[in-house]
């Protein structure tokens, strides 16, 4: 123990006799911080800066006429794109502008509209030509990072393209639907009903509900298919999208369906653009005005909800709907509060979470609110798909009365039979729907009429915005991260505390000086001048670790731990790679820089271990990064379990392997390394 203290001392005062020397020495306990900051700094914030990437756009679409209006797809999508800050598109007069400015390498990208775009979109139905399209050129020899940018850019543009065709489509079908009711009912009720009973008499046996309603509005029945009132079908007819609940002049339930999922979805897009801004994406002054037009129709939702409350509080409705009513109403309240305090900034995780929290419960009770809707809406979407079948020899039978009250009372008794074998099988198919439309039997049969009616009816431009954004997603972020600087910090700081260890076996000897020792043992000599490495990478890693956090401000869920950790790793890599040097002198050295190497590629501090090379994935864990940078990981973003503490075992392994080979191993090779010196310092160059 005396040498030992005897070399550190010596090499203590050494060191302060000189001053190149104490200046060579704090040049290396500074220079790795440097490597480790200007890596995370330049890699702060890279996504946030892809208002730079330039995408060409060109749009050749030359309209139709739609409706008696003229309608230009492409155009409209151009004009959206010049309002995007998100990326630059460049609107170009020709295709070969944007196409050669992506060969010349100007553009990263160009999209190009065909010049039938709308009129395939609007004529799909009625005239089929092939899909509306959009062409997409990328230059990958530009940059490869890039690319993907472009392409997730593109990709977020074909899917607005394919939410307006299918509100399009849909739009167009429904049309469709209600031109072909309006000529039924201007005709002979009776006679009109009945050529869709025999003409799509197998959606009969879709809903039971359905048959019975039907049954209601008949003089009565004798075995066979009943003679329908045309006074009461014409009543039926006129009610149809003229009711509104609860008090004749609200929304319909399927109106407030579509409202309220419209509303939820404006406030996750919100939601999506605070959370960008906690990872740096996003500028605070850019949540205001969709954060504000979400509280906004938020508000009206519970505006509505909270009338309809008070209108079944009042006439007697069952008191434990009303109250999930009110419940919901007092939800979409809270949420509206929520998103005003997003533009704010303050405590913006907090606010977030609890955003999302209420969204989750207002999809709850979303679910009791209108389930007889819901369940009607899937019947009548199954009757929708069967009935299109026949929509067009409908059409064609319509100004034929004659003819179809013939057809009609040909078929009538194999109806009769068919419906009597069906009706068993009625009952099992319809039991779920069943279940839903007995929760509204304490209403008497004119209100339940009205609420009936009024949820078939729905116009065409409801069912198209419904249909072209039917999935709600919730986004629950997992251990998240303020920037991407921040994400990065562990690999560069691992990789800055084993550069520094580097530089200084590469500058400071490893085996000292034997004069004034009495009978050093190697061990001896071996940890007296390690103590002197020691120190040196500890203040290294010191620096490193209170740039990252005061300088650069990443950030950090354990700032202590980071520290731990840091002088952890700062150890095992100076005890490893001083023993390989110690050991094996300038052939240690280049093996402490391969290890290196293979760290950097291999280590899933930039990429997931899972997309690298085979190789890669069965050597990573043989080496002291990975496990080094997943204990950073816990420090900064959060601990799990026992996860940090596993870590620490392994990478403790490394440091026993340090210790074996500069104690035991080293003895062998102490003459072939002395050989190798004395050589390689014969021919001058070494």
């Amino acid at each position: 123990m005396r040498n030992i203290w005897a070399v550190f001392t010596a090499d203590i005062k050494s060191l302060s006799r000189c001053f190149f020397a104490t200046a060579v020495a704090v040049s290396i306990t500074v220079l790795p911080s440097l490597y480790a900051w200007l890596n995370i700094y330049s890699n702060w914030d890279p996504y946030g800066n892809t208002g730079n990437i330039s995408i060409a756009v060109y749009s050749g679409d030359k309209g139709c006429i739609e409706g008696g209006r003229y309608v230009n797809k492409g155009r409209d999508i151009v004009d959206d794109l010049r309002e995007s800050a998100a990326i630059n598109w460049v609107i170009c007069d020709t295709e070969e502008q944007a196409v050669n400015g992506v060969y010349s390498g100007d553009y990263y990208a160009a999209v190009t509209i065909d010049d039938d775009f709308s009129y395939k979109m609007f004529n799909m139905l009625t005239e089929w030509t092939g899909k509306p399209s959009l062409t997409y050129y990328e230059n990958a020899k530009k940059n490869a990072v890039a690319t993907k940018i472009t392409d997730t850019a593109v990709d977020s543009l074909r899917r607005t393209v394919d939410r307006a065709y299918l509100e399009v489509v849909v739009e167009a079908i429904v049309k469709q639907t209600n031109e072909i009711s309006a000529e039924l009912a201007d005709g002979d009720a009776e006679n009109s009903i009945a050529s869709i009973l025999s003409g799509t008499r197998s959606l009969l046996s879709s809903c039971v509900e359905t048959m019975d309603a039907f049954a209601a509005a008949s003089d009565g029945s004798s075995g066979r298919i009943p003679t329908l009132d045309p006074v009461k079908l014409e009543e039926i007819v006129n009610k149809i999208n003229s009711v509104r609940f609860p008090d004749g002049t609200g929304p319909t339930v399927t109106e407030l369906d579509v409202k309220l999922y419209q509303a939820l979805e404006l406030a996750s897009q919100s939601i999506e653009q605070a959370q960008q801004k906690l990872s740096g994406l996003t500028p605070v002054t850019g949540i205001g005005p969709d954060a504000d037009a979400a509280a906004k129709a938020m508000g009206e939702v519970g505006d509505i909800l909270d009338g309809w409350a008070d209108y079944m509080q009042e006439t007697g409705f069952d008191a434990a709907g009303t109250q999930t009513i009110r419940d919901t109403a007092e939800l979409c309240f809270s949420l509206q509060t929520y998103l005003l305090q997003l533009p704010d900034g303050s405590d913006l995780t907090a606010t977030i979470d609890r955003s999302l929290d209420t969204i989750n419960d207002i999809l709850g009770l979303a679910g009791e609110i209108i389930p007889t809707a819901q369940g009607l809406r899937q019947d009548i979407n199954n009757m929708l798909g069967q009935a299109s079948q026949t929509l067009s020899l409908m059409h064609g039978m319509v100004n034929d009365a004659a003819m179809l009250t013939q057809a009609a009372n040909a078929t009538l008794h194999s109806l009769q039979e068919a419906m009597d074998v069906a009706r068993p099988m009625i009952r099992q198919v319809g039991a779920n729907l069943a279940e839903k439309v007995r929760l509204l039997a304490s209403l008497d049969g004119e209100e339940y009429l009205d609420l009936l009616i009024d949820t078939l009816g729905a116009s065409p431009e409801v069912y198209s915005e419904y249909f072209s954004e039917m999935v709600q997603t919730s986004v629950h972020k997992v251990y998240t991260v303020d920037n991407y600087g921040s994400a990065m910090a562990p690999f560069y700081t691992v990789l800055a505390i084993w550069v520094g260890c580097v530089i200084l076996v590469a500058i400071i000897k490893p085996h000292a000086r034997t004069e004034g020792l009495v009978n050093p043992r190697p061990a001896e000599l071996f940890f007296g001048r390690y103590i002197f490495f020691f120190i040196l990478s500890q203040l290294q890693t010191a620096i490193i670790i209170t740039g990252d956090l005061y300088i650069l401000k990443i950030q950090c869920m354990h700032p202590a731990l980071l520290y731990l950790t840091g002088f952890f790793t700062s150890f095992t890599f100076s005890m490893l790679i001083y023993a390989l040097t110690y050991s094996f002198g300038d052939v240690g050295k280049a093996v402490v820089v391969i290890i290196m190497v293979l760290q950097i590629a291999g280590s899933s501090g930039t990429f997931p271990v899972e997309l690298l090379p085979e190789f890669n994935r069965r050597i990573y864990i043989l080496f002291p990064f990975p496990y080094a940078i997943d204990m950073m990981r816990e420090c900064i973003c959060g601990l799990y379990g026992r996860v940090y503490l596993v870590k620490t075992a392994l990478l403790s392994i490394f440091a026993g392997i340090g210790l074996v080979v500069g104690l035991l191993i080293s003895k062998p090779f102490a003459g072939l390394n002395r050989f190798m010196e004395e050589r390689l310092e014969e021919t001058g160059l070494f």
